[in-house]
């Protein structure tokens, strides 16, 4: 939730086509995201390899931002999925960092079983996932752009019935005395 938060007001700005974040913005914003990452590491590697993840990850992307690596980088929504040169580097650096954040950190902490394995599993899952959403998110935002009315009326029902049927769903479960352990 923490990236696609900040990465999401990151590309509006973009798109309303305003000038990037100052620094200390983007530096909140890489805080905000290494945390997130070092909590989702946190509950399997323990809180040493959690806080210096993101501690490297904070100081990795605040050094990417300098350099004019940013979420918005030649941000354009297109009706079809993009990648430029720049997002391919982007891409691969990302991963490049991400394993070699994990591999230091693993040095650090000590107790990481196959660090290897896992360095490389946590750089191609960011490397990946980074992939996908450079290329189809600029997709998606020009097809939302380009809704007409009563479909995205449609949609935004959809959502709150879907909302409904969520929040309802403990009353279910205890009505029908459904085990949940």
């Amino acid at each position: 939730m923490a990236s696609g938060v900040t990465i999401a007001i990151e590309l509006n700005r973009a798109a309303r086509g305003l000038e990037h974040y100052s620094f200390r913005g983007e530096a909140l914003f890489s805080a905000i995201r290494a945390i997130a990452f070092g909590a989702g590491l946190y509950r399997s590697l323990g809180f040493e390899f959690a806080a210096a993840f993101a501690v490297l990850l904070t100081v990795g992307q605040m050094f990417a931002y300098s350099r004019g690596m940013r979420p918005a980088l030649d941000y354009a929504a297109t009706g079809r999925p993009r990648l430029t040169r720049r997002h391919a580097w982007g891409i691969l650096e990302r991963t490049l960092g991400y394993t070699v954040t994990a591999l230091l950190c693993s040095a650090f902490v000590q107790h990481v079983n196959h660090v290897w394995w896992f360095a490389l599993r946590v750089g191609l899952v960011i490397g990946i996932v980074t992939g996908v959403g450079v290329a189809i998110v600029p997709m998606i935002e020009y097809y939302a752009n380009n809704l007409p009315e009563r479909r995205l009326g449609v949609f935004g029902i959809g959502l709150i019935l879907c909302g409904f049927g969520l929040q309802s769903f403990q009353y279910w479960v205890a009505l029908l005395d459904v085990r949940v352990t």
